[in-house]
């Protein structure tokens, strides 16, 4: 009989599980609703208890609907850092604090005054955010200290729920990367925990390992919650992205691999970083490789063909994401790259990545009164395309190897096109969008000694491949550079604009 691979992966706002073969095909799955609350300006938390319920109904939900079935392993990922703190009976220690949670944004930027954050990017080649592990401790530590004081272990949400699975504590690479890792020692770094403060966090973190290790059994109490045998091997946690690097099998230095969703990411696999106290976005380790993930995420992805389409609601709108994409598509298919001079640069919600500026604004560029409605959509649709160009070209420059496309906007066959062209090499967009999962699940098998987590992530698919045109990438090159330009200009003028406000507030 074949065992399937569980696959669990602990969101943010979902909890999805899935059981698959080992051939990759998905047999059964379940998911829940996740819940943020924000009891206050710039908080946000979840109950831990709460979390770990609704993870143990979906995987009771999947074993119902593999009844009968034999099990290999339970690999399981999650959202990343914020703080998750237990006390020593292995209960919470209150909700956990999110990674989007912005209420040490004041300390932070009083640490970044004195220079306490540039250890961090010297560490981990990460520029530092008040969602991070070490900010809301000193947040704890300061507002809760009861709190923080019957704390004995700190981690993130894929640990806790590998503890609640296993009895066990352990934290992988990936997910201890931010903001204490030292990437030249793979540990914990005295200087970065000197300078924010933190060596009484640092006592209760937990040596990082690969995520392809066994974190442990699964419990009998946690078999009887879910429903799955006792003893099944899981693996130790890792962070939801690093899962869906494994999922798409990359571990190599030169792999690539975006998402264009509502905001973009680009992920860069790279065996080195360039040490800086002012780093541009965030890097993990790989969860069971040495390479390292710079992670660039441009603050506006697909969210800008909404808001361009969303202003065209007669010719524009549609019942559906492709009845609207595909209006769009045959709109701007005849506009020329370039789009007859008309430039867009996609600062909606300001931008992270490659460059930090949350004050700066989107704007066309170029109009004319001729401009058309078609040149503005295709300029939108390249502005995008050029922000991810963007990204590779701070760091090593343009892939050398096709790049990996998901995301809901991967699904749009005209934008593909444009950014397969924008940055000169061929996108791939498998048919899957399960990669996080399957690669818990990959991760899962490895820890149960199945083999390579990269080599079992191989699985059967046909992928839609979007070559290159080189004629066309000679276009957008020039393209890019009235892009770039446009766009240093515009972060000078956004300067002297905010100084314009101080003035007249």
């Amino acid at each position: 009989m074949t065992e399937l691979r569980i696959g669990l992966d602990v969101g943010t706002t979902a909890i999805k599980v899935a059981a698959y073969t080992p051939e990759g095909e998905c047999m059964a799955s379940a998911a829940r609703v996740n819940k943020v609350s924000r009891p206050a300006p710039g908080h946000a938390e979840q109950d831990m208890d709460t979390i770990w319920t609704l993870t143990a109904e979906c995987l009771s939900e999947l074993s119902a609907k593999c009844e009968g079935a034999s099990f290999a392993a339970l690999g399981v990922c999650a959202q990343g850092d914020g703080l998750w703190l237990m006390d020593e009976a292995g209960k919470p220690c209150g909700n956990a604090m999110l990674w989007n949670d912005t209420r040490a944004s004041a300390d932070l930027e009083t640490l970044a005054q004195r220079g306490a954050t540039g250890a961090v990017g010297l560490g981990c080649h990460t520029d530092l955010w008040p969602g991070t592990s070490a900010m809301l401790w000193r947040w704890l530590r300061r507002n809760r200290p009861e709190a923080a004081a019957c704390a004995r272990a700190s981690f993130t949400c894929a640990d806790w729920i590998g503890f609640r699975l296993t009895g066990k504590i352990a934290t992988d690479f990936s997910n201890a990367s931010i903001p204490l890792i030292d990437f030249e020692t793979r540990s914990y770094g005295p200087r970065q925990l000197d300078l924010l403060e933190c060596n009484d966090l640092g006592a209760i973190l937990a040596a990082p390992k690969r995520a392809s290790e066994k974190l442990g059994a699964l419990s009998p109490d946690a078999a009887r919650k879910t429903g799955l045998p006792a003893g099944l091997p899981v693996s130790v946690g890792t962070l939801d992205l690093a899962a869906m690097i494994v999922g798409m099998g990359l571990d190599r230095p030169g792999q690539t691999m975006m998402i264009l969703g509502t905001t973009a990411v680009v992920n860069i696999l790279t065996d080195h970083v360039t040490p800086t106290e002012k780093p541009v976005g965030a890097s993990a380790l790989h969860p069971t490789s040495e390479a390292i993930i710079r992670i660039l995420a441009p603050s506006t992805g697909a969210a800008a063909f909404d808001w361009f389409t969303a202003l065209h609601p007669k010719s524009l709108g549609g019942e559906s994401t492709e009845e609207i994409a595909g209006k769009l598509n045959a709109l701007v298919e005849d506009v020329p790259p370039g789009a007859n001079g008309v430039t867009f640069l996609p600062y909606l919600n300001g931008e992270r990545a490659p460059f930090v500026s949350p004050d700066i604004r989107a704007q066309f560029h170029g109009l004319r009164a001729d401009t058309t409605k078609a040149e503005m959509g295709r300029a939108v649709m390249e502005g995008t395309a050029m922000s991810l160009r963007h990204c590779f070209e701070a760091e090593d420059g343009l892939p050398p190897a096709p790049v990996q496309l998901t995301g809901g906007g991967s699904k749009n066959p005209v934008w593909c096109q444009i950014i397969a062209d924008v940055i000169g090499q061929d996108i791939e967009v498998s048919p899957a969008s399960d990669q996080g999962l399957w690669g818990a699940a990959c991760l899962g098998a490895a820890a149960a000694g199945l083999g390579d987590a990269i080599a079992l992530s191989k699985r059967e698919e046909t992928p839609t491949v979007y070559r290159a045109r080189p004629e066309i990438h000679e276009q957008y090159c020039a393209v890019y550079r009235r892009y770039a330009l446009i766009s240093s200009a515009m972060r000078t003028l956004q300067t002297a604009l905010n100084s314009l406000k101080e003035e007249n507030p």
